[in-house]
């Protein structure tokens, strides 16, 4: 007997969205007086400087109390852009950088990064210290100590499926390039989803008195990784210019000792080849460029060629996707699949499986976010009794033109 109605086709369910996927959601926790419309360790979320506006976080603020909090704030918009979500959390003066990453009373990062519901991608810590720190070898040792416990955060954080890389405001620089300490070289430390940030708007921090001139554009930064694509250098001369001649902005560069990078531009080299990250101008480019994307760990790569996070880039790489891959095999968990004479899963089985990591790396590929990737189920994945899929994912990242090094000459003849 005919159906009368000749044909019937009903709309199938959605799986989990990939698209969902903001690379700019950024974070930022600031030591500062009291704010009187917003308490401290309260997580707030802004859109824009309207939004901070709103809780006190003005130009006026910063300004009737010698700090660097709207500074931050508005620095981050003024390169990603409005629109842009920040969680934003504010923390008394008499924190440091180490008592903030470290958390050992889950009111501080750990809160933020909960608080910001796991959609954190990269987030900084600053400081308006009300006392000036020692510099031991040219930095606060609250700042070197502080570089261990952000990348215990930071791994915390991916082991909880979020994700993030942090930036550290490297405040009251205090010695030459040459005694600094090699943040590539440290001993036991590998931090490879930490940042050192020295860089400052020198003529704004001039603007300042006593330790609040010290300090370092962090802001600034996080706003251009914010805008950043997730495979782009920070750096990247084309894409990023920090000066903004409208705005006053960053018109002449310097370093959070407060001295132009001009009065000590033989040093420069030596603070990139140690890691740290400042802002930077080069002969025949206008304007002021990051210096590099540069991690607090040493570049390996090992005898299979696996490289490890070696800057801001591939570790953003590798967290994207890690996140859309756990997105997208979420939904396969703890359903039920057939098995073999052997109690493994058939080919056709481990393919379709394998397709959906390789979707992912396809769509990144064809964004060049990423050269290639695959996907690869272990067929001897027990699902019977250990119930686990063993899977493995081997992602190519894309290169990245560090510097050009040529050769010119005269020629008689073409």
């Amino acid at each position: 007997m005919a159906n009368l109605n000749a044909a019937d086709i009903k709309k199938g369910k959605v799986g989990a969205n990939r698209l969902n996927n903001d690379r700019r959601v950024s974070a930022i926790i600031v030591s500062s007086p009291v704010i009187p419309l917003l308490a401290f360790k309260e997580t707030v979320q802004f859109y824009g400087l309207f939004d901070a506006a709103q809780k006190g976080i003005t130009e006026a603020f910063d300004k009737d109390n010698n700090v660097n909090v709207y500074r931050h704030v508005r620095e981050f918009y003024r390169n990603a852009g409005e629109g842009v979500l920040l969680n934003f959390m504010a923390v008394p003066q008499t924190e440091t950088l180490v008592s903030i990453c470290q958390d050992t009373t889950n009111d501080k990062l750990k809160r933020l990064l909960i608080d910001s519901d796991f959609k954190v991608r990269q987030l900084a810590v600053a400081l308006n210290p009300t006392v000036a720190g020692v510099p031991v070898d040219g930095l606060v040792p609250d700042v070197v100590d502080a570089i261990s416990f952000a990348q215990g955060m930071a791994e915390l954080a991916y082991n909880q499926f979020m994700p993030t890389h942090i930036f550290l405001e490297g405040y009251q620089l205090g010695g030459l390039s040459s005694v600094v300490p090699h943040l590539r070289e440290i001993e036991n430390v590998a931090a490879t989803k930490v940042t050192m940030v020295i860089g400052q708007d020198w003529q704004y921090a001039d603007t300042k008195t006593g330790i609040a001139q010290k300090f370092a554009d962090v802001g600034t930064v996080l706003g251009v990784c914010a805008a950043a694509a997730i495979n782009q250098n920070i750096g990247d001369n084309e894409a990023f210019n920090l000066m903004d001649a409208k705005k006053s902005a960053w018109m002449i560069p310097g370093l959070s000792s407060h001295q132009k990078n001009k009065e000590i531009f033989e040093q420069l080299q030596t603070f990139e080849d140690k890691g740290y990250v400042f802002g930077l101008s080069y002969a025949g480019l206008a304007g002021i460029r990051i210096n590099n994307d540069h991690v607090c760990a040493p570049i390996i790569i090992d005898d299979e060629g696996n490289l490890n996070e070696h800057t801001i880039a591939y570790g953003r790489v590798m967290d994207d996707c890690a996140r859309q891959l756990r997105t997208a095999y979420l939904p396969k968990i703890k359903k039920t699949y057939p098995v073999d004479d052997l109690g493994k899963l058939p080919t056709g089985v481990r393919v379709s499986l394998e397709t959906i990591g390789d979707n992912i790396f396809n769509d990144m590929e064809n964004a060049v976010e990423i050269s290639g990737g695959k996907t690869t189920i272990d067929p001897d994945s027990d699902l019977l009794v250990a119930k686990e899929l063993k899977v493995a994912f081997n992602v190519q990242p894309t290169g990245v033109l560090g510097y050009l090094n040529g050769t010119i000459n005269l020629k008689s003849t073409q």
